[in-house]
């Protein structure tokens, strides 16, 4: 959230008290205030005596105070506005807010011609409140502060500035929920005015931080987190169990056909593993039917848990639609609480209003979505951010794993292969196509590809780190053997991309012979502008 420092500089703008300033200063055109009275003419001299003079300051004030009273009291000076205007005026000058408040509001419905040169001075008092209010806010004098900037509201109830300052004191101390009504409050009053343009997003973007804060960490999303993580390889479990189980009970179906049976020793055997087979598959779907209640029943919690924090950045958003860090807290929430719609909608409306966005502003939540298996949020994120740069390997690769975990047969395959294409030599990235194979049942494609992958390379290509900048691109990559015998040297040229797919630069390696398990590293560097991306070829 922005610092009371911040704040302060803002509440330093209005001008200095009279006295500070050294000078009498007379009603402004048009205000136009005829004394008409002995006593208010006395009290006008001592007022101006009085910023004039410092060294007589108070007694000077004490004597415009009575002559002023008594011009109201004695002289039946009641309807006269600059009985009232100076009256106001001593009280901001002894920074008597309520009187000053109440005199200068008499002198406005009496003399409209001087709500300017009025306004001006109540500005004078307000400015002072405010910054006092803060100074004692940074001394540790939280009550006064605040008692301070509540006046400053009082005194302009149509500025935000003092909302937000109590705001920020309050949110201090801990009390988040005042602190939330105050920013509220804030945004609320700064309304369309474009003088608060900056007071109302800070307000807003203060309140969704203040909630969000609140939320982060709560016990049913790192469950959820845990639960989902686990998701995957009890679903593989099954998957392997339920394949070898129906392939004993088949062997048993087939012996009981041809009227044969196994010796007793291979048919305890038999019984054993089957039975052990079958167990562990009702044990992993029970315990996938109790990940999956519980998921719904920390989505179901934290769809409440969430909502006053999924409002204030719902405002916040349809606001500022173009703003990277809000919409995606948004959408991480909607994820977190299972509501995959309105997730993925997030980031199709921040892609749709900010179309200049950079394509790591949604690499970035997408990947960490993808990780946490939020997959729905985690794609529409890495899709977006793929098309504005379609050769960011990692982001695509990310995406893979988000179709596999969905089971999405129609995306994978072609997403898994674009993968390829820029890295041909990764054990991971050859799984991924076999997977996009088997999910379409295409089952020779699969062995062929899970074949290359397990036995099929000879040497396995990562590339842990590329950091692209204004000037060209690093790379580091790591060569590693995998053969039980040494390998084949061989020369690897790496292409360095735009995001249309154009050769900027390129660069080579020699990868020497390496021995069993044995892994080679290499940096690469290149020169030239607007590098997204990399693939590389062998020969």
């Amino acid at each position: 959230m922005r610092a009371a420092p911040a704040l302060l500089a803002l509440a330093l703008a209005p001008g200095a008290s009279l006295a500070a300033q050294g000078g009498w200063t007379p009603p402004q055109p048009p205000c136009e205030l005829p004394p008409a009275n002995s006593k208010i003419n006395n009290a006008i001299a001592a007022l101006r005596a009085a910023a004039e003079k410092p060294e007589s300051r108070d007694p000077q004030l004490a004597q415009a105070k009575r002559l002023l009273t008594d011009a109201v009291v004695q002289d039946k000076q009641a309807t006269n506005p600059a009985a009232w205007y100076y009256l106001g005026r001593l009280g901001v000058t002894t920074s008597d807010v309520a009187g000053a408040d109440t005199a200068l509001a008499r002198a406005a419905a009496l003399a409209p011609k001087c709500a300017d040169d009025i306004a001006g001075h109540r500005h004078e008092l307000w400015g002072e409140l405010l910054n006092n209010g803060l100074a004692a806010w940074q001394d540790g004098k939280q009550d006064s502060g605040l008692v301070l900037l509540r006046l400053a509201v009082r005194l302009e109830p149509a500025n935000p500035k003092p909302l937000a300052a109590a705001a920020g004191l309050l949110a201090s101390r801990g009390n988040d929920d005042s602190a939330f009504a105050y920013y509220r409050l804030a945004a609320q009053t700064a309304g369309a005015d474009t003088a608060f343009a900056t007071d109302k997003r800070d307000a807003l973007a203060n309140a969704w931080h203040l909630v969000v804060r609140r939320v982060q960490g709560h016990p049913a999303a790192q469950r959820a987190l845990r639960l989902r993580a686990g998701l995957d390889s009890t679903q593989r479990g099954i998957a392997s169990d339920s394949t070898v189980l129906a392939r004993l009970l088949a062997s048993s179906q087939s012996r009981k056909a041809r009227g044969t049976r196994l010796a007793p020793a291979d048919q305890q055997l038999f019984t054993r593993d089957s039975t052990a087979r079958a167990q562990a598959v009702a044990q992993r779907r029970a315990h996938l039917a109790t990940a999956l209640g519980q998921i719904a029943a920390d989505s179901s919690a934290l769809a409440a848990a969430f909502a006053p924090a999924i409002d204030a950045l719902s405002e916040y958003v349809r606001a500022y639609p173009g703003e990277p860090e809000a919409a995606t807290s948004l959408a991480t929430l909607y994820a977190q609480s299972g509501r995959w719609a309105p997730a993925a909608a997030v980031f199709d409306s921040l892609a749709a209003h900010a179309p200049e966005l950079e394509a790591d502003a949604l690499f970035a939540p997408g990947t960490r979505m993808v990780e946490q298996g939020m997959y729905r949020a985690g794609a529409r994120a890495l899709t977006l951010g793929l098309a504005k740069n379609p050769y960011r390997r990692d982001a695509l690769f990310s995406l893979a794993v988000a179709y596999y975990q969905l089971r999405d047969s129609a995306s994978l395959l072609p997403v898994a292969q674009r993968l390829l294409a820029l890295d041909p030599l990764n054990r991971a990235c050859l799984k991924l196509v076999a997977a996009g194979w088997d999910f379409g049942g295409r089952r020779d494609s699969t062995r062929a590809y899970v074949a290359r992958a397990d036995s099929g390379l000879a040497v396995e290509i990562s590339v842990p780190s590329f950091v692209p900048d204004t000037a060209g691109a690093s790379l580091s990559g790591i060569a590693l053997s995998l053969k039980s015998a040494p390998t084949t040297p061989f020369h690897l040229t790496v292409e360095f991309l735009d995001a249309r797919g154009q050769v900027v630069a390129t660069a080579s390696h020699d990868v020497p012979s390496l021995s069993p398990r044995q892994s080679h590293p290499f940096d690469l560097q290149a020169s030239g502008r607007r590098i997204t991306g990399w693939r590389y070829r062998t020969s």
